[in-house]
C-alpha cells in the first residue's frame, strides 16, 4: 500500500514541475511567441510519457498512473490543439506497452480531448475557484470511466482492486492540488505585473510633477521680470539688472531640462579617453569658491589614470557628487577625494564629514523625486550621477556612518593603454601601492 502511494506521489511530482516552471518561463519577455505557445504542451507531453513509464501498477494489462491530470490541464487551459497533441502522445506511447489497457487509454484520451476542447473557452472565463472545482470533477469522471472500462474488460486481465480504488480517489485529489498551484502561480504573476505597472505609473507621475514644478518656478520669475521691464519706466541700470535676472532664470530652466535629458539618454555620444586626475582638478577649481564659503577643506590624492567617457557628462557626475558632499557640511568639514586602482578598475572615492544618511535614504538615492535637501532639492543630481556611471559601464557604492560621514565610491573600467594591451606587472604593483 505504501509503495502505491509513493508511486502516485512520484507522478504528482512530475506534474507539478511544469506547473511551477512553465509560468516563470512564459513570463520572460525575451522568450519568443512560439516558445510561449508550445512550451506548456511540450512539457505536459513529457510528463505524460514519464507517468506512463513509471506507473503504479503494471502487473496486469492495465497501467494506472496520473497521465489524465496533464491531459485535462493542457486541454482545458491550452485549447483543442494542445488537447489533440497530448491525447495522441498518450495513445501512441501507451501502445508501445501493449495489453488491453491500450483500448481504454484510446477511448478515455479521446473523450478527454473532445470534452476539454468543448469546454476550454467557457473554462477560461470562469473564476479561479470554479475552474479548480470543474477540473477536479472532470478528473474524477474520467477516472470513473477508466475503472468502469477496465472492469468491463476484466476477462483480459482484471486490474488490482486496491490500485484501482486508490487511483479513483488520488487522481481528483491530485488534480485539485495541481489546479490550485496553477491558479496561485498565475495569480502571483498577474499581481506582480500589476504592481510593476503601478510603480512605473507612480514614477512617471512623480517625474512629471517634478518637471512641471522645477521648470515653472524659473519661467514664472523670468516672465515677471520681463513684465516689469515692459510695463514700468525703469532706469537703465535697473532694466539691465532685471534682464540679467530673467536670463539667469531661463538658464536655470535649461539646466533642469538638461538634467532630465541626461537621465533619459545617458549613453555617451562622443566617448573619449579622459584623464581622471585632470578632470577632478577641473571640478575642484569650479567648486573651490563654494567650499570656501562653507568652510570646507578639500584634500585630494589623485593619480593620472584614464577612463573612457564623455567629458562634459563625466564632469557633471563629479560635480554633482562633490557639490552634494559640500552641502552636507553646512558647518564646515573636510572633503577627501582619492583615486586609485581596485581590482583592475579605477576607483574614485569622495568622502565628507557631514550629515549622515539613514539606510532608507541610501536605498532611495537616485530616484528622480527623492532628495535629502528638503525644498532645496529635487533628487535630479544623484539620478544623473547613477545614469552617467551606468553609461560608462561603472558601478557606484555609497556608505554613510555616524561620526564618519558619507563616502561615495565610483568604480570605472580602466581605459586600455595605446602602447600595450595589458599593464605590466611593475605598473600593477605601483597601482596597488597607491
Amino acid at each position: 500500500m505504501l509503495n502505491i502511494f509513493k508511486d502516485f506521489l512520484l507522478n504528482l511530482f512530475f506534474i507539478l514541475l511544469p506547473v511551477f516552471l512553465v509560468p516563470l518561463c512564459m513570463d520572460r519577455e525575451k522568450g519568443g511567441q512560439r516558445l510561449r505557445l508550445y512550451l506548456p504542451t511540450i512539457c505536459y507531453a513529457v510528463v505524460i510519457v514519464l507517468c506512463i513509464t513509471l506507473p503504479v501498477g503494471a502487473e496486469s494489462d492495465f497501467i494506472f498512473d496520473l497521465r489524465q491530470v496533464p491531459l485535462w490541464l493542457g486541454g482545458l487551459y491550452g485549447g483543442a490543439g494542445a488537447a489533440t497533441v497530448l491525447a495522441f502522445t498518450a495513445i501512441a506511447y501507451r501502445a508501445l506497452f501493449g495489453g488491453a489497457g491500450v483500448f481504454v487509454t484510446t477511448v478515455v484520451s479521446i473523450a478527454i480531448a473532445a470534452t476539454s476542447s468543448l469546454l476550454t473557452k467557457r473554462f477560461i472565463r470562469m473564476p479561479s475557484k470554479q475552474r479548480t472545482l470543474l477540473a477536479t470533477s472532470l478528473s474524477f469522471g474520467s477516472g470513473l470511466l477508466t475503472i468502469a472500462m477496465a472492469e468491463w474488460m476484466a476477462a483480459a486481465g482484471s486490474p488490482p482492486p486496491s490500485v484501482a480504488l486508490i487511483f479513483l480517489f488520488v487522481q481528483p485529489i491530485s488534480m485539485l492540488v495541481v489546479c490550485s498551484f496553477w491558479e496561485m502561480m498565475h495569480h502571483s504573476i498577474a499581481l506582480r505585473k500589476r504592481v510593476i505597472r503601478a510603480e512605473k505609473m507612480e514614477a512617471v507621475t512623480h517625474l512629471a510633477a517634478s518637471i512641471s514644478h522645477e521648470i515653472r518656478n524659473p519661467l514664472t520669475a523670468a516672465r515677471g521680470f520681463i513684465q516689469l521691464i515692459e510695463e514700468q519706466p525703469l532706469a537703465a541700470d535697473k532694466r539691465r539688472q532685471y534682464a540679467r535676472i530673467a536670463i539667469e532664470e531661463l538658464d536655470r530652466a535649461e539646466a533642469i531640462i538638461t538634467d532630465y535629458l541626461t537621465f533619459a539618454k545617458p549613453a555617451p555620444e562622443t566617448p573619449e579617453k579622459l584623464n581622471v586626475k585632470l578632470e577632478i582638478e577641473r571640478v575642484i577649481d569650479i567648486l573651490r569658491p563654494l567650499a570656501n564659503m562653507s568652510c570646507v577643506n578639500i584634500q585630494a590624492t589623485l593619480a593620472p589614470f584614464s577612463v573612457i567617457g564623455e567629458r562634459e557628462k563625466f564632469r557633471q557626475c563629479l560635480l554633482n557628487v562633490m557639490k552634494n558632499a559640500i552641502e552636507a557640511m553646512p558647518n564646515g568639514g573636510t572633503l577627501q577625494v582619492f583615486v586609485s586602482i581596485d581590482s583592475g578598475r579605477v576607483l574614485i572615492r569622495i568622502a565628507d564629514t557631514g550629515i549622515v544618511m539613514t539606510k532608507e535614504q541610501l536605498d532611495r538615492l537616485g530616484e528622480p523625486y527623492f532628495t535629502t535637501k528638503g525644498a532645496k532639492g529635487t533628487g535630479l543630481g544623484m539620478m544623473v550621477v547613477y545614469r552617467i556611471v551606468e553609461s560608462m559601464n561603472g558601478t557606484i557604492l555609497i556608505e554613510s556612518e555616524v561620526h564618519k560621514g558619507t563616502t561615495v565610491s565610483i568604480y570605472l573600467p580602466l581605459a586600455p593603454s595605446p602602447s600595450s594591451a595589458a599593464i605590466s606587472d611593475k605598473e600593477k604593483q605601483l597601482f596597488a601601492a597607491l
